[in-house]
């Protein structure tokens, strides 16, 4: 009897530490849960950032390239205007000469 008695006593004793294992490994799982969530909506903030970034990125490249692009057309038409007054001086030049003879 004292023995049937020692084991239900043992198996009470496991089976409160079995539970107390179980609660402990549940909480845990719950912490691990939580994190996981955390995690999760900080990724799509991060997603989200990434996409603002990457959206201003590509128009900071297109207005360099913009810019890029009218400053070669500004020092063309800068080369022109340059040949065009060189012109005019000349066709003035020449037409004083022509009015002087």
């Amino acid at each position: 009897m004292a023995s049937i008695r020692l084991e239900a006593d043992e198996s009470a004793a496991k089976v409160e530490e079995l539970q107390s294992r179980v609660k402990s490994l549940e909480q845990e799982n719950l912490a691990k849960e939580q994190e996981i969530t955390s995690l999760s909506h900080k990724n799509q903030l991060l997603e989200t950032e990434l996409e603002k970034l990457e959206s201003g990125l590509k128009e900071a490249k297109s207005a360099a390239d913009e810019s890029a692009q009218h400053g070669t057309q500004n020092e063309s038409l800068q080369r022109r205007l340059q040949l065009l007054e060189e012109e005019a001086e000349n066709a003035d030049k020449n037409l004083k000469e022509t009015n002087d003879k």
